[in-house]
């Protein structure tokens, strides 16, 4: 084929994908790029949002301190919430971890991805919601609260 070919090729591939955003608003990226039949975006984001609730008490229950929690769908495409915990010991890091793998695949069938061992930032990713635990320094180092400042702090009551 000629290269003049390839051009119109790529030009009907970046107008087919404007006429999508144009008709639906939004592309949605998810395994197999299929969406879930029968459900709104609305309903993920309350499914979630009870997850990530659930997540931060079970923080809070290990003694982890300054929980927040972020929607930070709108400024990212990989996750709809963030949780930043920090812990003060690489023990509690283990710990904190270790109680809420326990509590998402206890109460909620769900199993994370990420570090397996404990670390100065460990990650566990539920594909929607995210969870960070750093010790104090490193908290303070990468900032995240700053560095995703526009996303939208929610509320959540800790009981201790």
């Amino acid at each position: 084929m000629a290269a003049g070919s390839d051009l119109n090729r790529e030009d009907d591939t970046d107008d087919m994908f404007d006429d999508l955003f144009n008709k639906y608003g939004e592309v949605i990226y998810r395994r197999n790029d299929q969406k879930k039949p029968a459900r709104s975006a609305f309903d993920d984001d309350a499914e979630s949002l009870s997850f990530a609730v659930a997540m931060a008490k079970t923080a809070s229950d290990v003694k982890g301190s300054d929980i927040r929690v972020l929607f930070v769908k709108p400024l990212v495409y990989w996750t709809s919430f963030f949780i930043i915990v920090t812990a003060f010991s690489r023990p509690q890091v283990d710990a904190l971890a270790s109680r809420m793998r326990d509590t998402a695949e206890e109460r909620f069938g769900r199993r994370a991805t990420g570090d397996s061992k404990p670390n100065s930032w460990t990650l566990l990713d539920f594909g929607d919601v995210v969870v960070h635990i750093f010790l104090p320094q490193q908290r303070a180092f990468y900032n995240l609260e700053e560095f995703y400042g526009n996303a939208t702090p929610i509320p959540v009551t800790l009981d201790r």
